[in-house]
């Protein structure tokens, strides 16, 4: 969300890409995707922002164990990033989890120069997502938001959205088109889950 509004507010061009959307079985295949992104669309804008969401699905650190098409993608990775002149008006900027698992050479200077670390939202703020998410979607007037946001402490953003996600499967196998409070606690409940399948209880209590 943050690097649209920056496009936005630099009136760019945004071209969001997914990392794990990227990767395919076809050898040769995601390194001419990243070079028509690079090249053919991003360089002919007057300025254009590329946002990489889960850069470390296509950037992960190369080594003596890692599959030869992953070391490829990398490498034209980092050949398009050099490749930009000090003229050409194209930002990219990317986001992770998990940056230990990130090719050291993308955080070398000229590359990624910068890195922010953000914090994970507050009670407050996590509220805040879950209203400001709820009113893109077809809802019951009266949910529990207040309740999620206090059971849902170490989420990010992404973990919140993906309730609605969740909720609108189960409303949808329902045959329903809106989403009740029951449908949304129950998306909590199972995000929930998958969290805890794949990130092992903090010490601190946080799910």
């Amino acid at each position: 969300i943050g690097a649209r509004i920056i496009a936005r507010e630099a009136k760019s061009a945004f071209y969001p890409i997914s990392g794990p959307e990227v990767l395919t079985k076809w050898f040769g295949e995601s390194e001419e995707t990243l070079r028509n992104i690079f090249k053919a669309t991003a360089a002919e804008e007057d300025g254009a922002i590329i946002f990489f969401d889960e850069i470390d699905s296509v950037a992960s650190p190369r080594g003596s164990t890692s599959h030869e098409a992953s070391r490829s993608v990398v490498a034209q990775l980092l050949t398009l990033m050099d490749g930009f002149k000090p003229s050409t008006n194209v930002i990219v900027i990317a986001a992770t989890n998990r940056p230990e698992d990130i090719d050291p050479a993308l955080r070398r200077p000229g590359r990624f120069d910068w890195e922010k670390k953000f914090s994970e939202p507050e009670e407050q703020d996590r509220e805040k997502i879950l209203r400001a998410s709820s009113r893109r979607l077809t809802t019951d007037y009266d949910l529990s938001h207040s309740f999620v946001a206090g059971e849902s402490r170490s989420w990010s953003a992404a973990d919140l959205a993906a309730i609605w996600s969740e909720a609108a499967l189960v409303a949808a196998k329902d045959g329903r088109r809106r989403i009740s409070d029951e449908d949304y606690l129950i998306g909590f409940e199972k995000v929930g889950e998958q969290r805890r399948r794949i990130r092992p209880p903090r010490r601190d209590g946080g799910a």
